[in-house]
């Protein structure tokens, strides 16, 4: 049996910018998921998971 992806995302990066220095958050993430898929998103504080779910959502937009 063949799922859809409802969810697609590629090459996706987010970079913030602050006073003159730039903080990749996310580099090139790539990764889709099926209907009916159960998907987990884990890493330490600072690593990028809200900020990920955030452009999942259309809250943020990336930068590439």
């Amino acid at each position: 049996m063949h799922s859809e992806n409802i969810l697609n995302i590629e090459n996706v990066s987010k970079i913030y910018k602050s006073a003159g220095k730039e903080l990749t958050v996310l580099n090139n993430i790539n990764f889709s998921v099926a209907s009916g898929a159960t998907l987990a998103i884990t890493g330490p504080s600072g690593s990028g998971k809200t900020t990920l779910l955030g452009l999942c959502a259309g809250l943020d937009r990336a930068s590439s």
